[in-house]
């Protein structure tokens, strides 16, 4: 074999991989949006089966063989990295049988059916036996793919954030308990200061979704090249660079929700279309970083939405979709309204202050799990006291506590943390934005395609080819420094609320 013909084996069985992962990306958003429930226990089976048929093609004698052969090859910079994680995956997929992957992927999706009805149903118990379940499958699989490790919870970590560890988390949540903690009850002790009781009004979903194609044209958020569609639980799910689709909920009692869910998912969908069209060929696009792509959705849901100036030019037409509510309210007094901070219940509602606490909070909770330091018969209990200990608030119904985020229920053990991970890496990143460009005056000037190249060019047209850091260094001439994102929430919430 040489390199060639290698290559060319290589990549003909990963252009079959590809189209087995169209038809299960394709599948699973439907079956997360519009897909009538009944047809779930079929539509599982099935898509494990076909699960099951990736699992041939990755295990494949000759597939295998060109990987090894390539990782010993001297490849230019992106076939190089596409082989290391190639073989990389390689190495984890050849430690299960077909028939072990099918099993956690039915386990994953009977694991969603069972969230959303227990959801919907306010009833932890019907999703508990499941949940449990995928607790010790994914101990299984961790310990499976090293028998050795003492933290399981590590391999899941760098699972979705290469590098990232328990001792590397541990310090970044030290550094976030230290520094907001005492921020927060300060703030906590002047609620009211700020009035936002209008963003709890009544406000007709139909009317909202006429107000979110007026944020999406804002942010060129280009039908041509991406698609929303309504959920319980918001996500974005890329079928390609050209098909990316994003999802919203509506709350007919909280105006600010779906706003910032959608410009939240837009930011992924930039992400994944503007990486380099030469990358599509490759599968190493399915690495790429969580942290890094939790920046870019926490990047334009707070560090560009939550401004004046974006919502300048689109503020009047959410007036006069919604006078009875409004009508009165200035544009400043939306702004401070919208950056308002409460210990709240719900994690994809929370003000930028309090939100890396509720991903501690999953940390914590998951990092016990995984060291068998928590009692499962109680982690909805456990739940609710971490809550009160942190932010002194309880969930009344589980569906605001324990079942209001879906990320468990498909086993994404070692995920919540990437979402305060990129918090932090946007500050970074801003920080270096408003050195290169006006942001505000970009923003006021329906320029936000300055803004976006200015990411693709920076940021997002490299996808899987680096890790975060490198990225960052790239971007900003230094590695990851959480500093950035503990002075700009105290130097945004201390003027907020006049604190000295």
């Amino acid at each position: 074999m040489d390199t060639k013909q290698a290559l060319k084996t290589y990549l003909k069985h990963i252009e079959k991989i590809k189209a087995y992962y169209l038809v299960l990306s394709t599948t699973n958003f439907d079956r997360l949006t519009i897909a009538p429930k009944m047809g779930n226990a079929y539509r599982n089976k099935m898509l494990s089966i076909i699960g099951g048929e990736v699992y041939e093609l990755e295990t494949d004698k000759n597939y295998i063989d060109a990987v090894l052969f390539l990782s010993n090859q001297d490849l230019d910079e992106e076939l190089k990295r596409e082989i290391e994680l190639a073989k990389k995956s390689l190495e984890i997929i050849l430690k299960f049988t077909k028939e072990e992957i099918m099993e956690f992927q039915l386990a994953s999706m009977e694991g969603n059916d069972a969230w959303y009805k227990a959801k919907m149903e306010n009833n932890y118990a019907l999703f508990e036996k499941q949940l449990k379940k995928l607790i010790e499958l994914s101990k299984k699989i961790a310990n499976k793919r090293n028998p050795k490790i003492k933290r399981p919870y590590d391999l899941l970590l760098d699972d979705y954030e290469e590098g990232m560890n328990i001792k590397k988390y541990d310090e970044f949540f030290k550094l976030i308990k230290k520094e907001l903690i005492p921020l927060i009850k300060k703030i906590n002790k002047k609620q009211g200061y700020i009035d936002d009781s209008f963003l709890y009004k009544y406000y007709p979903s139909e009317k909202q979704a006429i107000f979110m194609k007026e944020v999406m044209n804002y942010i060129n958020f280009d039908s041509s090249w991406g698609y929303m569609g309504l959920t319980e639980h918001p996500f974005t799910n890329a079928i390609s660079r050209n098909d990316v689709r994003v999802t919203t909920n509506y709350d007919e009692h909280n105006i600010s929700s779906a706003i910032y869910s959608i410009i939240h998912e837009c930011g992924h969908g930039f992400y994944e279309h503007q990486v380099n069209s030469k990358y599509d060929k490759y599968l190493f696009l399915r690495n790429m970083s969580s942290g890094m792509h939790e920046s870019q959705s926490r990047f334009f849901e707070n560090y560009l939405g939550r401004r004046k100036s974006f919502f300048k030019n689109i503020y009047p037409k959410l007036q006069e979709l919604f006078p009875e509510n409004l009508a009165n309210v200035s544009l400043d007094a939306f702004i401070k309204a919208v950056n308002v901070s409460k210990c709240s219940l719900i994690r994809t509602d929370a003000d930028e202050l309090t939100y890396p606490i509720h991903i501690l909070i999953r940390y914590e909770l998951e990092k016990d799990i995984f060291a068998n330091k928590v009692d499962l018969d109680k982690l909805d209990k456990i739940w609710d006291e971490k809550y009160y200990k942190y932010l002194g608030i309880k969930a009344d119904k589980v569906s605001d506590g324990i079942l209001q985020d879906i990320h468990w229920s498909d086993a994404s053990f070692g995920y919540f943390p990437t979402y305060a991970l990129g918090s932090a890496i946007g500050a970074q990143l801003i920080h270096q934005m408003e050195k290169d460009l006006d942001v505000d005056k970009l923003l006021e000037n329906n320029k936000f395609n300055v803004i976006t190249k200015y990411l693709k060019d920076n940021v997002q047209k490299y996808g899987a080819l680096y890790d975060f850091n490198t990225i960052l260094k790239k971007a900003t001439g230094e590695e990851f420094n959480p500093n950035y994102y503990i002075e700009y929430l105290k130097k945004k919430y201390s003027k907020l609320y006049n604190i000295k």
